[in-house]
């Protein structure tokens, strides 16, 4: 299934240009500590109130996370002093990802420590990532990285979940990459831990296996096993593909190979997606029945670069997998152009148009199809020249107002900006590699 390719954006300075004003929209509006040591952020979130009403809007400081904290406000800001060289933006990355630090020493929080969206394996990663863009600070840095991965080796039995957001499938590649370094060696024991789990909690039916809700969110609900990258069985499956070929334990890949057919069962190549399996749908009677997300969370997006990545680690089935990523790139293609024309489109990377166009960037470089990645830029253009101020980039919310986080406000956005001008090379945080 081919794409058709607009023109391709020829200047990326306009990109550049809104990647820059968003870190200066952040400098403009962080709260600084007395000791002029740290800096957070209020932002609007959706807080769930069933006596008032099923959402509302409600400011509040950023909690300390990757998703939507603090952390990942940090990432975006390393990652723009790394292209950018200016350094206000590295004294800010520095004092957000302190702050995250700190306030996880001194609050105990309720996400687990192997979450890498959540926890603290997702602020070791950005603290490294910073050390990295910046050598300098090893001093500063070192200690509180060493801190927040001792938080995930010493306390894995703590309760957690399986999926890519909540715990084991997002930690596979992370911890992958942090074993290759001596000092973090463990962290190769605690891949294994995570996949070991997965293959353990696996209910099988023959040929095709998932997981119940139970077991991934860890949390008695009547729901059915969920599709899709961030919560289901795709994302599970390419953790495992992973440690496959990492270790080339054949578990890890039956297990892996067993999820996607389960997957499979809920494809419909008509809507060229798969049915997302918290809503009533219907199987057996031609095509399936049901409702179709289009996100990075659930839908063809994020089964887009499930199947993309699985190419590259099963070779043995590569020529499905690759069929799969392209139908469903072609489906992300086709809802990004829906969403440019609609007034106040969620932007965002979890579930927004910057998301989709950062899938189909990625999609685009590994393949080497140059229609994806035009795609890609010339949607990235044509929201940054219709949004010129950060202050009103449409965010995740339910209501779209301003957010400042990474998966579902405004330092996302600007993360994806700047992969597009750098052409992919600013990493993603929508597909983590062990490398």
């Amino acid at each position: 299934m081919r794409m058709t390719a607009p023109a391709l954006l020829t200047d990326t300075q306009l990109l550049l240009d809104a990647a820059l004003a968003a870190g200066d929209y952040l400098a403009q509006t962080a709260y600084w500590n007395d000791a002029g040591t740290e800096c957070n952020w209020l932002s609007h979130r959706d807080i769930e109130d069933r006596e008032l009403a099923p959402y509302s809007v409600r400011t509040a400081a950023l909690s300390p996370e990757v998703y939507s904290g603090s952390a990942g406000v940090a990432l975006f800001l390393a990652e723009l002093f790394g292209v950018s060289g200016q350094p206000q933006y590295r004294e800010l990355a520095l004092a957000a990802w302190r702050r995250s630090a700190s306030y996880t020493r001194r609050i105990p929080s309720p996400a687990p420590p192997v979450s890498f969206y959540a926890g603290s394996l997702g602020l070791a990663h950005v603290g490294l990532r910073l050390l990295a863009l910046c050598p300098e600070l090893h001093a500063q840095l070192q200690p509180e990285i060493d801190w927040q991965l001792a938080q995930v080796r010493d306390n894995f039995g703590a309760k957690h979940g399986l999926d890519v957001i909540g715990g084991n499938a997002g930690a596979i590649a992370p911890l992958l990459a942090l074993a290759r370094q001596p000092a973090y060696a463990f962290c190769h024991d605690l891949a294994l831990a995570c996949g070991d789990e997965l293959v353990a909690t696996a209910v099988w039916q023959g040929e095709r296996c998932c997981w119940s809700y139970e077991k991934v969110h860890g949390m008695e609900m009547d729901a059915p096993p969920m599709t899709g990258f961030s919560h289901g069985a795709a994302g599970m499956a390419l953790a495992l593909l992973e440690l496959y070929h990492a270790t080339g334990r054949p578990d890890y890949l039956r297990t892996a190979r067993g999820a996607f057919v389960f997957e499979e069962e809920f494809f419909s190549p008509t809507a060229g997606n798969w049915l997302d399996t918290r809503y009533p749908y219907t199987l057996g009677q031609g095509e399936p029945q049901g409702t179709f997300r289009h996100a990075w969370c659930h839908g063809a997006p994020g089964n887009a670069l499930a199947y993309l990545r699985a190419s590259q680690l099963d070779p043995a089935h590569a020529s499905y997998y690759r069929q799969r990523a392209a139908t469903a790139a072609a489906t992300t293609q086709a809802r990004l152009a829906v969403l440019l024309d609609q007034p106040l489109a969620d932007a965002t990377l979890c579930h927004g148009l910057c998301g989709l166009a950062d899938i189909l960037l990625l999609y685009g470089h590994t393949l080497g199809d140059e229609a994806a990645v035009a795609a890609a830029l010339a949607a990235t253009a044509q929201f940054a020249a219709r949004y010129p101020r950060p202050a009103i980039w449409p965010s995740g919310l339910t209501t779209n107002a301003p957010c400042q986080g990474l998966l579902i406000g405004n330092a996302g956005v600007g993360l994806h900006l700047l992969r597009a001008y750098t052409q992919g090379a600013v990493p993603s945080v929508l597909l983590l590699l062990p490398s």
